[in-house]
């Protein structure tokens, strides 16, 4: 379950083609994970293959574990 763990938005790429068109779009539906990362200041982005619900909730948790790992890594080279 990742609710409560993530945002979730959707755009239409009818009403903002600029806004998709930035973002790499090409096909409808189209679903993209983007994270933070913090010690860089900057987003990444990755593209979800899939449109299984319950694939995409694993995908995406098993990123955030991955995320998380990588700052626990980070705070303890400091």
């Amino acid at each position: 379950m990742i609710k409560g763990k993530v945002k979730a938005g959707k755009v239409d790429c009818q009403a903002y083609a600029q806004t998709c068109q930035k973002a790499g779009i090409r096909a409808y539906p189209t679903v993209k994970f983007y994270f933070y990362e913090r010690a860089k200041r900057n987003f990444q982005e990755e593209q979800i293959n899939t449109r299984d619900a319950k694939a995409i909730a694993a995908l995406i948790n098993e990123k955030l574990e991955t995320l998380q790992n990588q700052g626990k890594r980070n705070k303890d080279e400091l």
